[in-house]
């Protein structure tokens, strides 16, 4: 990770403490509960890196992924899930003739 990205993602860390509004799309209880296994999955990960290099290096990321979670409230795959569902309930069929046979 370059500093670039680390700024960026400490800028929006910022950005959703002065506006969580805009940010936020979990519950504060979702947000508790990621902060806390998020937590521990990064320690975890970061103290058996070294042993077992894979799984505490895939520990570690999914720890700091639910740590950012808890910490912004935003979630990205929440966000995309309902941009989804958004779409999909957008497909109305508009019905601009009717012909009506009396042929029988």
């Amino acid at each position: 990770m370059t500093n670039e990205n680390l700024n960026t993602a400490l800028n929006n860390v910022k950005e959703a403490w002065k506006y969580p509004e805009l940010f936020q799309n979990t519950s504060r209880s979702e947000r508790i509960l990621s902060g806390v296994v998020g937590s521990y999955l990064l320690f975890k990960g970061l103290t058996s890196i070294f042993s077992h290099p894979v799984i505490g290096a895939t520990g570690a990321a999914v720890g700091a992924g639910l740590l950012y979670r808890g910490i912004t409230g935003y979630c990205p795959a929440r966000d995309l899930a309902e941009q989804r569902r958004e779409l999909d309930l957008e497909d109305d069929i508009i019905i601009k003739e009717t012909i009506i046979s009396t042929e029988l």
